[in-house]
């Protein structure tokens, strides 16, 4: 392979590396437990779940009345924890991120 060869197949993977490393980011799914509050009856924890799993992105909810919370599996491309927490607001039951 002559040099100037070398140098177009160099300056053709520099510019390779750089567009992936600029490129628009990947989404992720995450997970994220949130503490709910005003769960206190046997309905509580279903409606909580609905309302959880009719966010677009979200791909699995589990949801404990007894520890008041609520583990959402999600896509962070197509919704957030902002997105999340205003779900169960808007159903009654007002949440934010447990740490």
């Amino acid at each position: 392979m002559n040099k100037e060869t070398m140098m177009k197949k160099l300056t053709l993977f520099a510019a390779a590396a750089a567009l992936f490393a600029s490129g628009p980011a990947f989404a992720a799914i995450r997970t994220t437990t949130l503490a709910v509050e005003n769960m206190t009856c046997v309905t509580c924890a279903p409606t909580v779940k609905k309302s959880l799993s009719r966010v677009p992105g979200v791909t699995a909810v589990e949801v404990s009345a007894k520890t008041h919370t609520a583990t959402v599996t999600y896509d962070d491309a197509k919704t957030s924890t902002a997105a999340l927490i205003a779900a169960t607001t808007n159903a009654g039951y007002p949440s934010r991120v447990r740490k």
